[in-house]
């Protein structure tokens, strides 16, 4: 490897997913210098590089989402609004928004189809603002395209932003309380940039660990934050699960199974867990379908295997979809993609603040006071796998900026699935449009800092 070379920079950004898309747009519109680093080769995040290209039912800020959605149905077969299909869809009024009434035998999937609604009708979850028989509308892109729509976004201010796709972090410096410099790395040279401040929106907060941040992972007990959901404590997460794409074909036939992904581990799982998964389906602009299993693994399961996990988690996928296109009459199409895997919690931070069950179940009915509301959302109570459950909110709640700020370092926020949210809270704020506006908070607070 050669030498490091270094940067100076009034901010860093670690992690160029729907949080650091977010940081980055409000940094460098307001004239910050600004370094981002992603070890994916372009920005995207989970949105992109998971396949979770599509987003999901949900209170917003007014913001950098609205941009990007208008930016991607500019392009042919960029985005569209999809909304749940009644009956064969979990979240169906006519299953009384219960999944003890879906047929998973009939039905193993919930599907999205697209709809004349307008994007604004995607901005909202809750039944204060969808209705109690509102139905589900979500706004469908193509992930292939938003690294084009970021750019597209980014081009008038692209003299203030440096970026290093390609890199992961290596190390961080620290000296009299504060952070000073973060070293990213790819196979042929290390970079050392200095900053003022730093922004961890890394998904599983590899710079605020390293920098000794308090942290936690796992379900906390009832004695941590006395939510009413809470569980004794143990390291489950909430579950993993491969997103995988698929594309119409001209003969019907089942799809071969690639020999390396042919693992004994595979048999077991078929026999007792395969046909109790069920899929989120929705239609691309382009005819193709994404499909989400729920889930493909336990959270734990995943963290336990390692550098095996993405193996048995592709190889359910390839043994699902043969099931689906056997005996669902899914054989008109063929798997064209599986994506990284799409985690929904890891590490979370324990900031200034920690958002918990509690807050969000109160929710905010006279609408948003906080004046350093750093995000609003209404996302279910959402686990997936292991201590799962689904219960929606009746009102919007808040999240607070002190959520994104470390307790132990001035000038280090995370702005990511691992901010300082509980276990169960983040089950509601794990979103992509959630984290993007946790991003931009950030980013207009570090402006504000700098500028005093």
């Amino acid at each position: 490897m050669t030498p490091t070379k270094e940067l100076k920079s009034t901010a860093f950004v670690l992690g160029a997913g729907a949080g650091g898309i977010g940081c980055v747009y409000s940094l460098v519109r307001n004239g910050i210098n600004t370094v981002v680093a992603d070890i994916n080769p372009d920005f995207g995040g989970t949105m992109v590089f998971g396949g979770v290209d599509g987003w999901e039912p949900g209170v917003s800020l007014d913001g950098l989402h609205k941009i990007l959605a208008d930016e991607l149905c500019k392009m042919p077969n960029g985005g569209h609004v999809t909304e749940v299909v009644p009956n064969c869809n979990l979240f169906s009024p006519d299953n009384g928004w219960n999944w003890d009434n879906h047929s998973f035998s009939k039905y193993p999937w919930g599907l999205c189809m697209p709809t004349g609604r307008t994007y604004e009708e995607t901005l909202g979850r809750c039944t204060s603002i969808r209705g109690e028989n509102g139905t589900m509308k979500r706004f469908q892109f193509d992930g292939r395209l938003m690294p084009k729509a970021v750019h597209n976004v980014l081009a008038p201010y692209e003299k203030h932003l440096t970026t290093l796709f390609g890199y992961a972090f290596s190390d961080c410096e620290v000296k009299d309380g504060r952070l000073v410099s973060v070293t990213v790395s790819n196979k042929s040279e290390s970079v050392k940039i200095y900053a003022d401040y730093f922004v961890d929106c890394s998904g599983d907060i590899v710079l605020a660990r390293a920098a000794g941040c308090e942290y936690a992972f796992g379900c906390e007990g009832k004695e941590a934050y006395n939510e009413p959901c809470a569980r004794d404590a143990s390291d489950n997460v909430n579950a993993v699960s491969y997103v995988f794409r698929v594309t119409p074909k001209e003969q019907r036939g089942v799809d071969e199974i690639p020999c390396e992904y042919e693992i004994s581990d595979i048999e077991k799982w078929k026999s007792e867990r395969m046909k109790k998964t069920v899929t989120f389906m929705c239609k691309y602009p382009n005819g193709d379908l994404s499909l989400n299993m729920l889930p493909t693994m336990e959270g734990k399961e995943y963290f336990a295997l390692g550098e095996r996990a993405d193996l048995i988690g592709k190889a359910r996928v390839y043994a699902y979809w043969q099931y689906l296109q056997a005996e669902k009459g899914l054989d008109i199409y063929r798997l064209s993609e599986i994506y990284s895997a799409g985690i929904r919690e890891s590490y979370r931070l324990v900031g200034r603040y920690v958002l918990t069950e509690t807050d969000v179940r109160a929710g905010k009915p006279q609408g948003i006071q906080n004046a350093r509301v750093a995000a609003i959302a209404d996302h279910a109570l959402d686990v997936h796998g292991e201590g799962g459950m689904c219960r929606e909110l009746e009102f919007p709640y808040e999240i607070p900026l002190e959520c994104c700020m470390a307790k132990e370092y001035g000038n280090l926020f995370v702005a990511c699935r691992g901010a300082s949210f509980s276990h169960i809270a983040s089950a509601s704020t794990r979103l992509s449009r959630t984290m993007m506006s946790l991003g931009e908070s950030v980013g207009k607070h570090i402006c504000g800092m700098h500028n005093s």
